[in-house]
């Protein structure tokens, strides 16, 4: 067993892999693509990894959908989407080269098409579909990540950058795909770039998830007629920094249910060596608008999964509590009833026996907040420790549930579905794999339940 492989959560077998690309349904089965350097376990000569699966959670791989075109001195297949276009499978994405074909000045956005079921793709011998000169004298830079969809006929397409210097995102429109017009700047903020938009619609609004070199963010709001966005609340999709959860991507299945996936980075292992792989992606999640907020729950075919399950219900836990359940992989659903009894409590995760090693979730009402605490997250001193946290209150008479998916080197906390935290942690020692909820603060805390599940391979 590798102590830091994940074994639930899609990844290639070996190399590097980063942002999930062109997610989509197809014919019955999820096609993930996604950010691939083939020949190592470094960023470098990005391609186009490809891989399918029935039912969302167990993937088959297949061979590699895009190369870099050097003899068209495309160094890079950059992200992009895929959608369906009268039943032929379309990938719209980001070509690099070097020199003025560079990431800030010289983007280009190229089409490849698929005639046999996505196995193999063609591009388009008309390529770059949109280039620069689309935004007649704008000042636009590090201009990537196309993310299209099909409204009242006409095709859009929203891409990532900056403008002026502040990151934005760009909108355009299209009837067949090969001629496009650039509508207007979408929505803009003060970081310098935004990459890897999704612009989605949930109900009668739009939401804006951007990655802006930092946290996930995402707006909700409307469309005016000059194609701006009116944000009517913004939001951070994950408060676990660049360095967790990044650059997701989404799609829309035949129930009509957006799904997300996000890259899990391995900035945190920093030197520390665990094996000819990095990149995971995330559990995938169900995304909603609940009061105006963006709500997220894992898709219940991780279900499938489960076995050897453990429940626990209304225990008073005074000083600290260890359930017999524990591993390296595991889904946890906990609820607590919280009151005036409980000023602050952790649940530590992935902890040695004797107390070395531990990732802990620390709740604090007297802050309104959650943390993911990694001080002692790992026995080596080469990896991340650094806390993330967020602010959390909870509404009149809620209970606080956490939703964790603890994978090896990946933990996902979903907080009552409207916030959400994912780390990764090394801890080094074989026998991490304990859990504990201890008061740290107050003099009672009532646990009303807890579910444990081991989870199986895929």
């Amino acid at each position: 067993m590798n102590l830091y492989r994940p074994i639930y959560h899609f990844m290639p077998e070996k190399n590097w892999m980063n942002d999930p690309n062109g997610l989509v349904y197809y014919k019955g089965e999820y096609h993930m693509f996604y950010q691939y350097n083939p020949n190592g376990i470094e960023w470098g000569t990005i391609h186009w990894g490809h891989a399918k699966s029935k039912d969302l959670i167990r993937w088959k791989h297949l061979p590699i959908a895009l190369y870099p075109s050097k003899e068209k001195g495309e160094t890079h297949c950059f992200s992009g989407c895929c959608v369906v276009n009268n039943e032929e499978p379309t990938i719209f994405y980001t070509s690099i080269g070097e020199d003025e074909r560079n990431p800030r000045i010289g983007a280009q956005q190229w089409m490849a098409i698929s005639k046999d079921n996505m196995y193999t793709w063609e591009k388009y011998d008309k390529n770059p579909v949109l280039s620069l000169n689309l935004h007649g004298d704008m000042d636009v830079k590090e201009w990537r990540d196309p993310f299209l969809w099909k409204e009242g006929g006409l095709w859009y397409m929203v891409l990532g950058g900056s403008h002026n210097d502040k990151g934005c995102v760009f909108i355009y429109k299209s009837t067949n795909l090969k001629e496009w017009k650039f509508l207007n700047v979408l929505d803009e903020g003060n970081e310098y770039a935004w990459e890897c938009p999704n612009f989605i619609k949930l109900g009668d609004k739009y939401v804006l998830i951007y990655s802006p070199y930092d946290e996930v963010k995402y707006s909700i709001g409307t469309i005016n007629s000059d194609y701006k966005f009116m944000v009517e609340a913004r939001g951070i999709v994950d408060n676990s920094g660049k360095e967790g959860f990044y650059a997701p991507n989404s799609l829309v299945d035949t129930t009509g249910r957006r799904i997300m996936f996000g890259w899990l980075k391995e900035t945190a292992r920093g030197k520390l060596k665990v094996g000819e792989w990095a990149g995971v992606q995330s559990v995938p999640r169900i995304l909603t608008i609940e009061d105006n907020k963006l709500h997220m729950e894992p898709a219940e075919e991780l279900q499938i999964l489960r076995k050897n399950h453990k429940k626990y219900e209304n225990i008073d836990i005074s000083e600290s509590w260890r359930p017999e359940a524990k591993g390296k992989a595991l889904e946890i659903i906990a609820e607590f009833n919280i009151d005036n009894d409980i000023n602050e409590f952790a649940i530590d995760l992935l902890a040695s026996k004797d107390n070395e090693e531990k990732t802990s979730i620390v709740y604090s009402t007297e802050n309104n907040s959650l943390s993911v605490d990694r001080s002692k997250s790992s026995a080596s001193n080469l990896t991340d420790k650094s806390k993330l946290e967020t602010d959390f209150s909870l509404k009149d008479d809620e209970t606080l549930k956490l939703h964790i998916f603890i994978d090896h080197s990946t933990v996902e906390v979903f907080i009552n579905y409207r916030k959400c935290i994912s780390a990764r942690v090394y801890p080094i020692k074989v026998d991490s794999e304990n859990i504990k909820i201890s008061v740290l603060k107050g003099d009672k805390l009532k646990l009303k339940s807890l579910d444990i599940w081991e989870m199986n391979s895929i």
